[in-house]
């Protein structure tokens, strides 16, 4: 993480938790680790094989009625070979990426919620990638969701303003069911769309398209009020014919990715 990225993140936490929480206020922590069979981020397979994802967030109400997050999350590659995947070999039982977050939300009315935050990713064997050197890089980010009709459209505007200085933008539609006292199934999918930087950073073909088509089903199931465990299975298809061609034909990465995850959430 470069010092200026570091910076705003700490100017950032201060005045949040300086002006906007309650002198009174507890904090929430929140823990949890995901096995995941792959690692895919906006339709390009980074690891090709098991990895293990842990995660921390502590989160603080604000006086407007609006929650304050920090969060950590990071990538451990499970075994040395990375398959038909964009990050390097040999890196079994460490860190591929790294992530920082610091978040701001909160319910406008009785139908639309707003978020908004920093987001800065760190690739620790950023000068081993195959299709050129990627260092640390951050961006900003808003995400409006909405409750209509017993579902959650959503719309993300994503703007890396560090190495990359443009957008990356995603819609979709979340719709849960509960399917007895702790059980809830969850359903997701979105589409996102890559202007011509943000593809040349994400895939490596400078071109502005319509990129990853995702879906999720979760289940969720509560043990107890603490403890929380979830399993998934996830789909992703790179949409546009030319990037399309470009992950076939040149390269060979999976553009159609289908992964499933196990994991298990504590809060506190």
């Amino acid at each position: 993480m470069n010092r200026r990225v570091a910076g705003l993140l700490i100017v950032v936490s201060f005045a949040a938790t300086g002006c906007f929480v309650p002198k009174d206020a507890t904090p929430g922590v929140a823990l949890g680790s995901t096995f995941a069979t792959k690692f895919v981020h906006r339709g390009m397979t980074q690891v090709d094989g098991p990895v293990l994802q842990p995660r921390l967030a502590v989160t603080l109400p604000t006086v407007d009625e609006g929650t304050l997050s920090f969060n950590a999350a990071g990538n451990v590659d499970l075994t040395n070979d990375t398959g038909d995947a964009w990050f390097p070999n040999g890196h079994a039982g460490r860190f591929s990426e790294i992530d920082l977050f610091a978040s701001y939300s909160r319910q406008l009315n009785d139908t639309f919620r707003i978020a908004g935050g920093v987001f800065n990713y760190n690739l620790p064997n950023g000068l081993e990638f195959p299709n050129g050197e990627r260092g640390a890089t951050s961006e900003v980010f808003v995400i409006l969701s909405a409750d209509v009709l017993e579902t959650q459209p959503y719309i993300e505007w994503h703007y890396d303003f560090d190495e990359v200085r443009a957008a990356y933008y995603r819609a979709g539609i979340t719709e849960s069911f509960d399917l007895g006292e702790q059980w809830k199934l969850v359903l997701d999918g979105s589409l996102g769309y890559a202007t011509s930087a943000q593809s040349q950073w994400l895939y490596g073909l400078d071109t502005s398209a319509f990129a990853d088509l995702r879906g999720k089903a979760e289940v969720q199931w509560m043990y107890d009020e603490r403890t929380q465990l979830v399993a998934s299975v996830n789909g992703s298809a790179i949409m546009d014919s030319e990037l399309d061609r470009w992950f076939n034909d040149v390269r060979v990465f999976d553009d159609d990715p289908i992964w499933f995850t196990l994991g298990v959430n504590w809060a506190f």
